[in-house]
């Protein structure tokens, strides 16, 4: 259990026996509590005005308001503090009751001080504990509010902002990105977070289907419209109704097939491939692309008319080098997905690992860095990812990175690339070692066979910055 769930909190005590609340009184200010004493129940919820309550701890039986009554009328105000009520050994039954309208625990009386110390402070632990995920959950709703899209930086609380502004209207929406920033991530928070979001949201991928299949997926057709075509089919567009439908890689999309859509956005109505008879739909128009809309346009990859109609309200994503501050935030939501995932939700990254990956320039943006870290979940040896555990290309970015094989050493004399070597040997494992021990010289050595004098000169050759510690002092290497 936490420090900060333990902490003691305030405490109010209402009974009406005077008795009881002194004894109450002292025996949890001495425990570092703050606590209230009340006679009877009026007080205390006249009290709620003036102070925050962590536990309040009831009698049952009072004159003018019950035990059972305070507790009805503090869930009314939406005091969600846990109540303890204490009772006498005939009237369990009436403890039941309060149970049963959402008490924390009962006390039997007369009651056992360590009892009521460890019940007390059971109720502050999980009150806590609930406080924390509600605001955890609030947290998510709005920094996180849109799915799997994650990032806290000023850029992507402009997305968010955008985002939520386009959920709410009828426009037509095209994403710009690269590969790997979450466009259909935020296709998709488009459409939960629209009046829509009851309906079908369904993904085409332009670039993915053939060119003699694509017509046929998004637009359905008859039976014996083409060779194969032994049953009629209803099209995606067609199964979207009142959906939203999202074209992925649209300037991959056959010129041909582009003008028929274009008609469709238009004129809300389609016909299946081999029909005559038109289809009235009514969907939402979410497109993509991770190519430079106006250059395609100008290539003739991409008619200019369906660009525009499509480009209604645009919505462009940074890539992942351009949002650096959100890298962190990345690494610890995908590594504690994946952990839980794939049962290893213990394991962390060491700060080497963890500084070559915030580093890194993540040039398949979000999903490289998601499927890394999955990658290094399933494979870590031990208990932490440690730097040799990356792949190499991230491994070895970036000119301060340390290269694990210098391309220089094959034109370089033997002995001069060996030393280089040796040299990059000992600093990558002097950091392991002492990062594997906390910092401690002395267990370090003994763990590394060999003396402490002999760490500490390899140490200051290496000009490591690293607090050490003696015996528990912490120093630094002099």
């Amino acid at each position: 259990m936490s420090d900060q769930a333990t902490r003691p909190g305030t405490l109010f005590v209402v009974d009406d026996e005077p008795n009881i609340r002194r004894v109450l009184s002292t025996l949890f200010t001495r425990e570092g509590w703050r606590v209230h004493a009340f006679e009877n129940g009026e007080a205390a919820l006249n009290a709620l005005a003036d102070s925050d309550v962590d536990v309040i701890v009831t009698d049952l039986s009072m004159p003018t308001i019950s035990g059972t009554d305070l507790l009805r009328r503090l869930r009314e105000r939406g005091v969600t503090a846990p109540v303890l009520v204490m009772t006498a050994f005939g009237t369990i039954a009436s403890a039941v009751e309060a149970m049963k309208l959402g008490a924390f625990d009962y006390l039997c009386k007369p009651f056992d001080v360590e009892q009521v110390k460890l019940t007390v402070q059971r109720a502050l632990a999980q009150y806590r504990l609930q406080e924390e995920n509600a605001y955890l959950r609030q947290e998510l709703q709005t920094v996180y509010r849109f799915g799997n899209i994650i990032g806290a930086s000023r850029r992507m609380q402009e997305v968010y902002a955008q985002i939520e502004k386009a959920a709410r209207s009828r426009a037509n929406v095209l994403v710009l990105g690269e590969s790997g920033t979450g466009k259909e991530l935020v296709a998709r928070a488009l459409h939960y977070g629209s009046p829509r979001a009851n309906k079908r949201f369904v993904a085409v991928s332009c670039a993915a289907l053939p060119n003699d299949l694509l017509e046929s997926e998004l637009f359905g057709h008859e039976k014996g419209a083409f060779t194969g075509a032994d049953t009629a089919r209803v099209g995606l567009l067609e199964a979207a109704a009142g959906g939203t439908v999202f074209l992925d890689e649209i300037a991959e999309m056959p010129l041909e097939l582009q003008a028929k859509l274009l008609r469709a956005i238009q004129e809300r109505r389609i016909r299946r491939v081999g029909s005559t008879t038109e289809i009235p739909i009514n969907v939402r128009w979410v497109a993509a692309t991770n190519r430079d809309p106006a250059r395609v346009v100008a290539e003739g990859r991409l008619r200019a008319d369906l660009y525009f109609r499509l480009n209604v309200v645009p919505i462009v994503l940074p890539p992942l080098r351009e949002r650096p501050g959100d890298v962190p935030v990345l690494l610890h939501h995908f590594l504690r997905l994946y952990g839980e995932r794939h049962g290893r939700p213990e394991l962390q990254f060491s700060s080497a690992a963890r500084e070559r990956l915030e580093t890194y320039s993540w040039p398949g943006n979000v999903r490289e860095l998601q499927n890394v870290v999955e990658r290094c979940v399933l494979l870590a040896p031990g208990p932490r990812i440690e730097l040799e555990d990356l792949p190499v290309e991230v491994r070895g970015w970036g000119a301060a990175a340390e290269a694990e094989e210098p391309s220089t050493w094959s034109n370089r004399p033997f002995h001069e690339a060996k030393a280089e070597a040796i040299e990059a040997f000992e600093r990558r494992y002097l950091r392991r070692l002492l990062e594997t021990h906390g910092g401690n010289l002395s267990r370090a050595a003994r763990a590394a066979g060999m003396d402490r004098k002999t760490l500490h000169r390899l140490i200051l050759k290496h000009q490591l910055r690293w607090s050490v510690q003696v015996e528990g002092k912490p120093q630094r290497p002099e």
